[in-house]
């Protein structure tokens, strides 16, 4: 059971976001699973400490919106405004996750996977 939101936690988010519930651009690659990292040469000098954390986390390395979302505690609503003011600063560069296209499966092997959720029932 989650625990409930206290006053003091809504007006916070509302100071990081600017009182905006979306992003004003980018907001088409933010998806929860859309990676970002750092610009390799960009100051953090003048950002809001959340906007620092998040460009911290993700230097020399990506994270997922999401895993941002949970490791800065906030929620993806307020991570997403967050990290969209990042794309424009250019202090943030996003990467969609590689899309694997499964091995095609045999008739055999088919058959195989449907006998062993019989079996498994």
């Amino acid at each position: 059971m989650s625990r409930p939101r206290r006053r003091a936690d809504l007006v916070r988010a509302y100071v990081i976001t600017g009182g905006r519930a979306r992003p004003t651009r980018n907001t088409h690659v933010l998806d929860v699973v859309t990676l970002v990292t750092a610009t390799p040469d960009r100051t953090t000098a003048g950002l809001a400490p959340e906007q620092r954390a998040a460009v911290d986390m993700v230097r020399g390395g990506f994270l997922s919106v999401v895993e941002l979302a949970s490791h800065l505690g906030q929620p993806l609503t307020v991570t997403r405004v967050l990290l969209a003011d990042l794309l424009d600063t250019g202090h943030l560069v996003t990467r969609l996750p590689e899309a694997r296209t499964p091995e095609p499966l045999s008739e055999v092997q088919i058959l195989e996977r449907v006998l062993a959720g019989l079996h498994a029932l």
